[in-house]
């Protein structure tokens, strides 16, 4: 019974820390394309994209606990499927989810807030929130989709990538 509301649990998780986060950039990016960077309606929508990706890390947080707690609670630590799983999740995901709090909860959400208080952004300034919609977004694009496509598999199938 437990480890059915933990997988569950896992798998809204799952859902909430992909879906949200996404539709939100898109709308996001969009809605600039449209209105441009200083229109009233952006300013609305980059507080939702905020909302949106803070409910990300907390469900990325929770995806990794009942996950490790699966893992721990029915032990399951010494399969190579789990251990692959691991190392893909701690090696590229958790490095991309610290850039993306630290840019996107952080830092990129104070400028655009100074942005849209009237504040003219320094270039500096600018530039990181370019490269986060840009460069680190686009990364991030291509590689997770990627990963966890892999940890999917290894999750269903059971078996080692190698």
């Amino acid at each position: 019974m437990i480890y059915s509301i933990l997988k569950t649990v896992h798998l809204g998780a799952l859902i909430l820390w992909l879906g949200p986060a996404l539709g939100s950039w898109l709308v996001l990016i969009y809605s600039q394309r449209i209105n441009g960077e200083r229109a009233e309606s952006t300013a609305l929508i980059y507080k939702v994209f905020f909302v949106t990706i803070t409910l990300e890390h907390i469900a990325f947080v929770v995806l990794l606990s009942t996950g490790g707690m699966m893992a721990y609670m029915y032990d399951m630590l010494q399969y190579p499927w789990l251990s692959q799983k691991w190392m893909l999740i701690l090696a590229i995901i958790i490095p991309l989810e610290i850039v993306d709090v630290w840019l996107g909860n952080w830092k990129v959400k104070k400028l655009v807030e100074k942005r849209i208080s009237g504040v003219e952004l320094t270039k500096r300034e600018g530039l990181y929130i370019h490269h986060y919609h840009t460069t680190f977004t686009r990364l991030a694009l291509v590689v997770l989709p990627v990963v966890v496509l892999l940890i999917m598999w290894l999750a269903v199938s059971k078996n080692g990538i190698i």
